[in-house]
Parts: structure tokens; sequence; C-alpha cells
């Protein structure tokens, strides 16, 4: 029997978030790793005005959030770590002029807020007891 038409909206929703998880979680990880790999981020960082080695902070950062986006009970947590680094990024293009970038950086942190608001719910501990509504969740 197919699904109900809810059913099936349920099931688009579920699998359009997953998809952006994913997709977010690997390019977080892929921007990461690119601190480490790519020396123009160097040289980046150093023009904002930065300290030495900043850069592989931000790095660890986008890879560890991009990795948490992948793992249900970690994508909230993920999401806002990677909301603050992209706050911090916007702010960074902002104050240099670097406007292409900066509208870039917001669409990152819309997605990202969003699919942290989406999976706002599985941030439970497994075998963890949902609430039944009876109870007062503090």
């Amino acid at each position: 029997m197919p699904p109900s038409k809810g059913g099936a909206m349920r099931i688009a929703k579920t699998v359009a978030v997953w998809f952006l998880q994913i997709v977010l979680g690997l390019l977080f990880v892929l921007l990461g790793v690119m601190k480490f790999r790519d020396p123009s981020w160097i040289r980046s960082f150093a023009r904002w005005g930065y300290p030495d080695g900043f850069y592989m902070v931000v790095g660890v950062l986008e890879a560890a959030g991009g990795l948490g986006l992948l793992v249900p009970m970690l994508t909230t947590p993920a999401a806002a770590l990677l909301a603050v680094v992209m706050v911090g990024a916007a702010l960074t293009h902002l104050v240099h002029g670097e406007m292409q970038r900066f509208a870039v950086t917001l669409v990152y942190l819309v997605l990202i807020a969003l699919v942290g608001w989406l999976r706002r719910g599985s941030m439970r501990w497994p075998g963890a007891a949902r609430p039944t509504g009876a109870e007062v969740v503090v």
C-alpha cells in the first residue's frame, strides 16, 4: 500500500534534510581540511589580521563540525558550532569589504541554522526515554 499524502511529505522532508545534512557535512570537512592543504589560507588569515595559526583552529572547528553534522545525536550542537564559525567569517568578510564571500557565508549560515533547527529533536542519547507529554522537560 502506498504511503498517505502526509506520510509521503514526511518522507520527502526527511530525505531532503538528510541530503542537506550530508552535503553540508562533507562540504565543511572539505573546507576544514583545505585550511591545512592550501597555503593561500595562511595569507588570507594574516591579511585579515588574525594571529599565526588561527587558520588551523578554524580548520579543525570546520572539519569537526562537518563530521558532527553526519551524526544525528551531534547534528544540532555541530550546527551551533558551525554557525558561530560562520558568523565570525561573515563579520570578517564584511569588515574587509569582501561582499561576495560575505553573501556565500550568509547562505552557509542559513543552511546550517536550518539543519540545526530541523534536527533539534534528535539530540537524545541512544536508549533515552522520549517525553510523553505529561512530563515536564527543562
